[in-house]
């Protein structure tokens, strides 16, 4: 499938460089979504990115992620027929394919950009994974009670006694959880997994809000978001549609704004420079 025809890489025509790390990202979506489409998998927008869906539908002004997520059944025919086809310039980011990324980590698979990075701050400059502009892909499975607490407890547990055995092991046990567990249970990732998650606010999905998919347009796009998403929202934010104060508004990731020409130090990266070299035309000679 070529890429760079049915979706070229626009980033330098981003004014601002907040604007260009935004086209890097809505790049990579596009991508997703269609080789989403393509397998039909099922996935929906969730955390900030559901969040600015609905209110500015698009990104955030000062975004620098994108937040995507999908049940364990879609993610595993994610990673069997749509991986095979991204494009070289997008590097899927799991503990199997980065041997520097933690498992069990928060996110369970990213996407990244092999052209940019993070301006990570001074405390971080060690960090040897992957770090270009990112797509997170939180995996959500029906194995938790319906309260932060219960879900950060539960996903220490599992960190704790299966982080050698990885992701794949800990999406086994969730799995038996769902199957054999007769009380109701809700949707979450392992994306609470700190003290600071549990007071940011309620996040899970209940059966019936995560069971039916809306649309809704993201930056021209056509997405799709839960839809129980107003009470998904309003219980993780409260007053989701109140702005943050101008000293939040920044990104997650950097103290800087990231940079979509710049790759990470990682062995899975590209430059630029080269790739605008390669579609350099060479106009003939008029004699």
């Amino acid at each position: 499938m070529n890429f760079e025809h049915l979706i070229p890489d626009e980033r330098e025509k981003g004014e601002t460089r907040i604007e260009q790390c935004h086209l890097v990202l809505l790049r990579m979506f596009k991508i997703f979504d269609l080789l989403c489409r393509k397998h039909q998998i099922q996935y929906f927008l969730c955390s900030g990115t559901l969040k600015a869906a609905v209110i500015y539908k698009g990104f955030k002004p000062w975004d620098d992620d994108l937040d995507v997520g999908m049940t364990r059944e879609n993610y595993e025919k994610f990673v069997q027929h749509a991986v095979p086809e991204l494009p070289g310039d997008i590097f899927f980011q799991t503990p199997e394919t980065d041997a520097f990324f933690p498992d069990c980590h928060r996110v369970e698979a990213k996407l990244r950009d092999k052209y940019s990075s993070y301006n990570m701050p001074e405390s971080m400059q060690q960090v040897k994974w992957h770090c270009g502009l990112m797509l997170d892909i939180l995996v959500f499975d029906k194995a938790f009670l319906p309260h932060n607490f219960f879900i950060y407890l539960q996903n220490r547990l599992l960190i704790f006694f299966l982080q050698r055995n990885g992701n794949k092991a800990r999406a086994r046990v969730l799995r038996w959880i769902t199957q054999h567990t007769p009380i109701p249970l809700v949707y979450a990732s392992s994306f609470i997994n700190s003290r600071q998650m549990v007071k940011l606010g309620a996040n899970y999905f209940k059966e019936e809000e995560i069971s039916e998919l809306v649309e809704i347009e993201f930056k021209g796009v056509s997405t799709y978001i839960p839809k129980g998403w107003h009470r998904y929202l309003t219980r993780r934010y409260g007053n989701y549609l109140q702005p943050p104060p101008p000293e939040k508004q920044k990104g997650h990731h950097s103290i800087g704004i990231p940079d979509p020409f710049t790759p990470c130090h990682h062995t899975e990266v590209l430059h630029w420079k080269d790739r605008q070299q390669a579609h350099v035309v060479v106009e003939p000679i008029k004699v």
